[in-house]
């Protein structure tokens, strides 16, 4: 594995890249099929378990050895789900490139004039 490069953005956002060894189609194989997931991420895995045994995540996206997306459910039920995309690009030397981005949702924008109340009461 080659150096892990990590950046937060101004949003929350989290990207995280690095090079791995292993070729694309075993690093498809450890984000999709669920006992590998749980042997990969760990405790990120494991900690995402709700009470009935169900994984916190859901694989929402799908391009077999290019791109896998999650929708991963927070412990907080007040929190909204987040979404995490892995994106894989095969090196030349056999390894993949691996991309993470860790997506918070964006709060719905309202309009402070929008006709709700109190501002109704107030027209």
């Amino acid at each position: 594995m080659s150096r892990i490069e990590a950046e937060i953005s101004d949003t929350g956002d989290v990207t995280v890249e690095c090079s791995l060894d292993a070729p694309p189609e075993k690093v498809w194989r450890a984000l999709t099929v669920p006992e590998l997931v749980t042997n990969w991420l760990g405790a990120w895995a494991d900690a995402g378990k709700e009470k009935d045994d169900a994984p916190h995540y859901e694989i929402i996206e799908a391009e077999p050895f290019s791109h896998v997306r999650y929708r991963w459910r927070d412990r907080d039920a007040n929190e909204a789900d987040s979404f995490v995309t892995f994106e894989l690009q095969p090196r030349q030397d056999g390894g993949t490139w691996f991309r993470l981005v860790h997506a918070h949702p964006r709060p719905a924008i309202r309009p402070a004039n929008g006709n709700s109340p109190p501002l109704k009461m107030a027209a």
